[in-house]
């Protein structure tokens, strides 16, 4: 955790928790926004924010982010921050806070009451979002479901894609009425569609919920596929060389191993199964298991 511009920086999802399970907030929360940046896109955080920010990426775009709503719409929080949302999510999976809990966003015309507001870095029309960040993005929204007793539905979580801009509520997106594709046509590899978060989205967040306590228990001795290589691994959503690709897996980063190695259509080489029904090659060459104690 670090602590810069009146924001803070979490390594991992679970300082995140501990933050979140430590707030008090005041304001009543009932509605959760799913966005994507647009602009910065995975292009940005590979050169310009890398260039600018160094090894401070998270911390000097979230001020960054800040600067631009003082200078766009100036209206601050209680913390003196004018930044629009509360959360953003890196391509690396790690998370800032922005506005303050109890702060109303600069979110969605017509449905910021109630609300909080979380920017998913890159544009994801175009982007293929990373493992981690994708791991990130379940967790966050998971946590928030349990911090403030919300059912993933319709009704709690929505896309900005499925407003107008003037913010009348279409409840799906519409390519000719939606104010943007927010957050993106190819949003985790599934959609920015109503049909698309509720067939895969709630489900993720669903399951997340369901494990969590078992996964703190059994957080100890867990094993992992980790990328040792020097290039990005391709996951895909079933045993197959030939399947959708629905995330990569930067090299040193690492999957929740399940099972496998396993034999693989389209290729004699074998898969490791990995968390949430992910599958990475068990090439030698390029991932291995390890055990986090």
């Amino acid at each position: 955790m670090k602590k810069e511009f009146g924001f803070i920086l979490f390594d991992n999802i679970n300082e995140f928790e501990k933050y979140l399970n430590n707030e008090k907030v005041t304001r009543k929360i009932s509605r959760l926004q799913v966005h994507h940046m647009s602009l910065p896109n995975y292009h940005t955080w590979n050169t310009t924010d890398k260039k600018i920010y160094k090894n401070n990426r998270e911390l000097g775009r979230t001020k960054a982010l800040d600067d631009f709503g003082k200078n766009k719409w100036n209206y601050k929080d209680c913390n003196n921050h004018y930044i629009a949302q509360h959360f953003n999510i890196f391509p690396n999976g790690k998370i800032t806070t922005g506005r303050s809990l109890n702060s109303k966003p600069i979110g969605i015309t017509g449905w910021n009451d109630y609300a909080i507001c979380v920017e998913i870095y890159g544009d994801f029309d175009k982007d293929i979002m990373t493992s981690s960040q994708r791991e990130s993005v379940i967790a966050l929204y998971a946590l928030l479901c349990k911090k403030f007793n919300l059912k993933p539905s319709t009704n709690t979580i929505r896309a900005h894609c499925w407003f107008t801009s003037g913010g009348t509520y279409l409840g799906d997106y519409y390519k000719n009425k939606s104010a943007k594709t927010c957050p993106g046509t190819n949003f985790m590899n599934f959609g920015n569609s109503r049909l698309a978060f509720i067939n895969n989205f709630y489900p993720l967040i669903e399951k997340y919920l369901a494990n969590h306590n078992t996964n703190k228990d059994t957080a100890k001795n867990i094993k992992l596929v980790k990328n040792i290589s020097k290039e990005k691994l391709n996951i895909r959503s079933s045993p197959n060389w030939n399947g959708k690709i629905i995330a990569t897996l930067n090299p040193g980063d690492s999957l929740t191993y399940i099972s496998g190695p396993l034999s693989a259509k389209g290729s004699t080489t074998k898969m490791y199964k990995c968390k949430n029904n992910s599958y990475i090659t068990a090439s030698s060459r390029y991932t291995k298991i390890i055990t986090k104690k």
